[in-house]
């Protein structure tokens, strides 16, 4: 454990004017953006208030509560957010980064993280000391879900730096006595925590600790030196901005007016999509229409005592079921999503077709994969730091890292393959390069290296024989 030389700041009772003034600002300076995160998951998870009659509530079967809506927000955030698959580490300790990885299950995390980005704008990732696995930890944050929240805080003077992040949660206190109100703040330096003990949302601001804690707990290296900041921010397509975007945000009109248009189409379908019979001068009421069964009258047609037979044809819904179409080729179209995702076909697009398709959605992958790639770096330096204060030790955290993807495009395996092997016969590409790219996971590539097959191959080529490269050999 590293030895603290710096000065600490004291508890106190509760904090200064100025502090307390501060921390009220914090907790409400986000309203707009925190409503926004709460509406972009609600469209995610279908909630999207729409207004059904109590007619079609019956004939649909939907109970109250429920809601009917033809849900694309999913698609789109999905198709994006799982071509978006961490394979690796690229760092002179990156055997040791991927064991982290590996070991705190970040497989699943990020998809987690990935998908909150996406869906959202902002997520994050704090990144701890696990005292008891002797190893860095990486919890995923949403930005707001309603009662909870993380934010990271930039610098007012330099774009891009992070000052301060802060935490908010609750905890409920009971039934019947409410909530207690946390909130940590995270300096490079320094944690403070803070608790409002009233119920609900009233109540001032006091310094949190627990016996034997020190307040604000120190957050610096072995030498003195601040850890930075623990809590990474994830932002999905900022353009230049401080904070994201969710890619469902310029959608969720047309998904308003797609459930309109489908909800219309229903209706016209229950009201006017089938034949009325009608009958002038008999009476029908004796008659059961089936199909197949014949309508008749023994009263002749014409004159005052005739009859006359006829039917109303139904409503031609070809024109909603065209409109309903266009707006989901909108959602395509403003999304960069490929139509195929929304539509149902028997046939698979051509390979030449679904690439062409799929060229918007790759290339707002490949942009994600350097923005969400840096994130991750980021994390990893801070884990660094962590295990050079608290554990065994890493590499300088001034050594470079550059996370490794897989290929977000479609591919035809065989093309890919002959591709591979035209690097590795005519350009000379390592054997490990080319697993990579061939999507191996550097676990995987580890335990291919140390096989007995490999093992074998490569003494053949010491002596000689079975060709392969020169790197190989050495």
């Amino acid at each position: 454990m590293p030895k603290y030389t710096t000065s600490v700041i004291p508890a106190r009772e509760t904090a200064d004017k100025v502090r307390e003034s501060f921390l009220d600002w914090l907790a409400a300076e986000d309203n707009d953006r925190q409503a926004r995160y709460r509406a972009y998951r609600e469209y995610y998870d279908g909630q999207h208030d729409t207004q059904l009659t109590e007619r079609q509530r019956k004939y649909l079967q939907i109970k109250i509560g429920e809601e009917f809506n033809a849900n694309f927000c999913p698609i789109v955030v999905n198709a994006l957010a799982e071509r978006l698959t961490v394979t690796g580490f690229d760092a002179e300790d990156g055997e040791l980064l991927w064991e982290w990885w590996d070991t705190s299950r970040m497989d699943a995390v990020q998809g987690i993280v990935h998908t909150a980005a996406v869906r959202d704008g902002d997520t994050y990732l704090i990144v701890e000391w696990d005292n008891e696995r002797d190893r860095p930890c990486f919890i995923s944050e949403l930005a707001y879900d309603g009662a909870e929240g993380v934010k990271v805080h930039y610098s007012p003077e330099k774009r891009g730096v992070i000052d301060f992040a802060s935490k908010r949660w609750r905890v409920s206190q009971g039934p019947d006595s409410g909530y207690q109100r946390r909130m940590n703040l995270y300096y490079p330096d320094r944690i403070e925590k803070y608790i409002s003990d009233q119920r609900l949302f009233e109540g001032a601001w006091q310094p949190y600790h627990k016996e034997g804690e020190l307040w604000p707990i120190p957050w610096l290296a072995s030498d003195g030196a601040p850890l930075g900041v623990p809590v990474v921010h994830f932002k999905n397509g900022d353009e230049g901005y401080n904070y994201g975007q969710s890619e469902i945000r310029d959608i969720i009109p047309i998904q308003n007016a797609l459930n309109k248009t489908t909800i219309d189409l229903l209706a016209t379908a229950d009201t006017t999509a089938f034949r009325i019979y009608y009958m002038i001068g008999d009476d029908p009421s004796s008659l059961t229409l089936t199909p197949g069964s014949w309508v008749y009258s023994k009263r002749p047609p014409g004159g005052d005592n005739g009859a006359a037979i006829g039917a109303i044809d139904p409503a031609d819904l070809r024109p909603l079921l065209d409109l309903k179409d266009a707006f989901t080729i909108q959602i395509a179209q403003i999304s960069r999503t490929p139509i195929s995702y929304f539509q149902a076909s028997g046939q698979r697009p051509a390979e030449g077709t679904l690439k062409q398709e799929e060229s918007g959605l790759v290339a707002k992958a490949r942009n994600r994969q350097v923005t969400f790639g840096n994130s991750w770096e980021d994390a990893m330096n801070i884990a660094r730091r962590l295990a050079a204060t608290y554990g065994e030790g890493a590499a300088d955290d001034d050594e470079p890292i550059s996370a490794q993807w897989r290929d977000p495009e479609t591919r035809n395996e065989k093309e890919h393959l002959e591709a591979l092997g035209i690097k590795r016969t005519q350009l000379g590409v390592p054997l490990e390069q080319l697993w990579l790219e061939a999507g191996y996971t550097p676990e995987q590539i580890e335990d291919m290296r140390d096989s007995d097959e490999y093992q074998s191959r490569l003494n053949l080529m010491r002596l000689g024989f079975g060709g392969g490269q020169r790197e190989e050999q050495e």
